[in-house]
């Protein structure tokens, strides 16, 4: 990325002053050597986008759906202090073999997590699954899947200080034998935007080959606040 590091106050304001709303990737997801598919994630230069204009060095982050570690990589890197949770046990125990101190990764169902010995979150970004929040393949009907995301989102409220970001990366779907695409960012913006206080919309555009979501070459991250 060619933006520079926010500083605190621009982080206050949300970090509008003086960019975009949509940033131009490369979109090319990390190499990562497991026995399965492993592009279900976003690439690390989103995520280290999101954390300089959203959080500061030493702002603890959670990532509820952490999948490989992208956010808590990023944040490692960026000095913030990364949490994650994620359910699938053969995924969370490759990624827990990544991190400098596995203990920051959960083995957990987000919604089940009980209090932990950090601090309130004053960031958390994710990426929640697209299909189904329920098995890590399959697809869940559309209510069922928005019920589930509307609940675990409401109480992921607990973990959040006061005035937290909630950063979401989430993509419309296509497939070519659908037919018809899934406007799943109008559908998380507004089940979200009854939890949290919505701030903005940020376009990621992938100059690369690889798609950022099936059928698109751009995702969004709807930005909020958590205003108790």
């Amino acid at each position: 990325m060619t933006d520079v590091p926010a500083s605190a106050s621009t982080v206050r304001d949300g970090g509008r002053a003086g960019r975009r709303s949509w940033q131009m990737i490369d979109g090319a997801l990390e190499p990562l050597d497991f026995p399965g598919p492993t592009d279900m994630r976003f690439p690390e230069s989103l995520a280290e986008y999101v954390l300089e204009h959203f959080s500061r060095p030493g702002d603890w982050v959670l990532d509820p759906f952490c999948g490989f570690g992208t956010t808590l990589a990023a944040a490692g890197r960026l000095g913030r202090e990364g949490v994650g949770f994620e359910r699938d046990a053969e995924r969370a125990a490759f990624t827990q073999a990544r991190l400098p101190d596995p203990s920051r990764l959960l083995v957990a169902d987000a919604e089940h997590v009980d209090a932990g010995p950090w601090p309130p979150f004053t960031l958390l970004l994710t990426s929640p699954p697209f299909t189904s929040f329920r098995t890590s393949v399959g697809r869940d009907g559309r209510e069922t899947h928005l019920d589930d995301a509307r609940r675990i989102f409401a109480s992921l409220r607990r973990f959040l200080a006061p005035g937290a970001t909630v950063a979401v990366e989430v993509s419309q779907l296509r497939r070519p034998e659908w037919r018809w695409t899934r406007p799943l960012v109008w559908e998380f913006g507004t089940l979200l935007g009854e939890l949290f206080h919505f701030s903005e919309d940020i376009v990621f555009v992938q100059t690369g080959s690889d798609h950022a979501a099936p059928g698109y070459h751009h995702t969004h991250v709807l930005v909020f606040r958590h205003e108790p």
